[in-house]
């Protein structure tokens, strides 16, 4: 048994950052479900001068440690945002991995705790992020699948030492894999037809994925995102230099048959529907460094991957039962058919979103991963 105490250290420097960022591929060698961050995004993800989520979010990062071996990461993030439009005082946690030590996890959120309460919170929640785009949920179910590069992968024991800890599920969500069909359905020709014709609207397509070609579309589809989203769990809405900030990380992995945009008559956004093709396997290879050539490898996964992942969909709520999502999975689907693509894999959607869970019944589909974001009061349960 290790009987070495237990340090934790805020993380100071750039090279204790890396060691943060690199600690989960470490942890998770040799497992074939594991994917890693792209390792460039998070070092801007976690550098406050060059995030601007700083301007809303105050976070710390933290290492633990046995002796000189670290055993454990966790990020403290206070959202003001959230804690002003939701009316609470929570600390949120995020980025949490360590090895199967109780001891270790307790320590962790030890940390985050006494931060929270450092600065007058009453909750813990948590794995949440500084926004709605950041990876958040632990895994409950689904140990036996590839994660997304969008969302975490930790191992079961994680969920066992947070209920040791008192902590019960707040929100809970499903992700599915949805099968891509040899033929697309007449009913959902006719139905895009028919709305295009009765609604005059249409899908519109980039000139190119340039980021100059790209950006007139950006700040429009992800205001509508706000207007969309803004009722589900933990919702903050997106400001603009945050909109940027994400482009620039989204952008380089877009492959335009499956980015579907709708108009109206005055060539308003009021539909869009974001699909990639899956990075996973060029991440892994890499250990999720792009630099100096893991570049090489993942942007060949792009072009040649044979399944997605479905990062964003919204319909602007006046055209939400006009059958704008048929016209978008349409188009969606005639170019998986073409380019060979398998299956593709929602991320993360909340268990009570009826709309959002009705969209996969007319496909073959599995739920085939859940996770959760824990909840607890900050001193624990009481007695």
């Amino acid at each position: 048994m290790n009987t070495k105490a237990i340090e934790i250290k805020i993380v100071s420097t750039k090279r204790e950052l890396r060691q943060f960022i690199d600690f989960p591929v470490k942890l998770y060698r040799g497992n074939p479900y594991f994917t890693p961050y792209i390792f460039e995004d998070e070092m801007n993800n976690l550098t406050p001068e060059k995030n601007p989520a700083s301007r809303y979010c105050d976070f710390r990062l933290f290492l633990a440690y046995k002796g000189k071996k670290i055993v454990g990461r966790i990020a403290a993030i206070i959202n003001h945002y959230s804690n002003d439009k939701y009316n609470q005082k929570r600390i949120r946690f995020n980025r949490i991995d360590m090895i199967d030590d109780i001891e270790v996890t307790k320590a962790l959120i030890g940390t985050v705790a006494d931060y929270g309460k450092a600065n007058g919170l009453e909750e813990i929640a948590g794995p949440l992020g500084f926004s709605d785009q950041d990876k958040e949920g632990l895994l409950t179910y689904g140990f036996e699948q590839k994660n997304m590069f969008v969302t975490f992968y930790t191992h079961e024991y994680y969920v066992r030492h947070l209920n040791e800890l008192g902590f019960v599920p707040d929100a809970v969500w499903n992700e599915y894999k949805v099968f891509i069909p040899k033929e697309i359905d007449p009913r959902f020709i006719k139905i895009a037809e028919y709305t295009a014709k009765k609604y005059n609207v249409k899908i519109i397509r980039p000139k190119s994925k340039r980021m100059k070609d790209l950006k007139p579309y950006i700040h429009e589809i992800l205001h509508l995102m706000n207007r969309t989203y803004d009722h589900l769990y933990g919702y903050v809405p997106i400001p603009e230099d945050v909109m940027d900030h994400l482009a620039a990380q989204y952008v380089p992995m877009v492959n335009l048959d499956y980015l579907q945009i709708v108009t109206d008559t005055n060539n308003k956004i009021i539909g869009f529907s974001l699909m990639i093709p899956s990075p996973s396997d060029a991440l892994k290879k890499s250990k999720g460094h792009l630099y100096p050539f893991g570049f090489i490898g993942f942007l060949k996964a792009l072009k040649h991957a044979k399944h997605l992942d479905m990062l964003l969909v919204a319909v602007e709520p006046e055209y939400k039962n006009t059958g704008v999502l048929a016209m978008m999975f349409t188009e969606a689907i005639r170019n998986a058919m073409k380019n060979g693509v398998e299956y593709a894999e929602t991320g993360p959607e909340l268990s009570d979103n009826s709309n959002i869970n009705l969209l996969w019944k007319s496909f073959e589909h599995v739920k085939h991963k859940q996770r959760s974001c824990f909840l607890r009061a900050i001193d624990g349960p009481k007695a």
